[in-house]
């Protein structure tokens, strides 16, 4: 299922100690892009954590493929997965289509975010972010999603609220960056160094929870890492 962030699909140990983690992505070009800022961050967020994964289980030591049902993905798509450290595969992850180019993403995911909540706001009519974050979390508690058996509904709903947060923090310079956070690794930056992770309290909203708490407002913790 491509929209399982929490989960990674195949690992295929090789007799070397190396190992090839496969992410595979069942849908068809036109599918992937009838969302591409889902797309981009759900796809990035599953080669990070693919990533995290290798580097635990085998010190580091193999590659994580995207396995694509597309024979040619959108180049948006491939572009994310590629910067993100993946190698765009066939749909049975044997053949390398596109080889991983490793490289920032930062900018990518913070575009795409942005991108993100804009849809968001205009798909549920309001006038502003403020507005629409509110509709969002109140919609969400009434109509609970289960990540293990609605994945391809959960992890946009997630990322939906995620992204309104983030557009509320840029009047104080917050910016996206990519972080070690799992499932979702994705923070707010603010100018002093400051991160805040506003998709944990958006997947206790999405899950039907945190009825005392907001994502107006995202409060920044800790300095922590940046992109990566």
């Amino acid at each position: 299922m491509w929209a399982r962030v929490h989960k990674i699909d195949r690992i295929r140990p090789q007799p070397d100690g190396r190992a090839i983690v496969l992410i595979e992505d069942e849908r068809s070009a036109t599918a992937m892009s009838r969302a591409p800022a889902i797309s981009t961050l759900i796809a990035i967020a599953r080669v990070i954590n693919a990533r995290r994964v290798l580097e635990a289980r085998y010190g580091g030591k193999g590659e994580v493929r995207y396995a694509s049902a597309a024979a040619t993905p959108p180049s948006f798509l491939a572009e994310a997965v590629a910067r993100a450290g993946a190698s765009i595969a066939s749909a049975n992850g044997e053949t390398i289509v596109i080889p991983a180019s490793p490289s920032g993403v930062s900018s990518v995911v913070d575009s795409a975010f942005a991108e993100l909540a804009h849809q968001t706001r205009t798909n549920v009519g309001a006038t502003d972010m403020m507005m629409a974050i509110h509709k969002v979390e109140t919609n969400r508690r009434k109509s609970p999603l289960d990540r293990e058996t609605q994945p391809a509904l959960y992890w946009p709903a997630v990322l939906e609220l995620t992204a309104l947060a983030g557009e509320l923090s840029r009047s104080r310079g917050g910016r996206w960056v990519d972080t070690t956070e799992m499932p979702v690794p994705f923070a707010i930056k603010f100018p002093g160094g400051e991160l805040a992770t506003p998709a944990k309290l958006a997947q206790r909203i999405v899950e039907g929870g945190g009825d005392d708490e907001t994502l107006a407002k995202p409060e920044p913790s800790e300095p922590g890492s940046g992109p990566s």
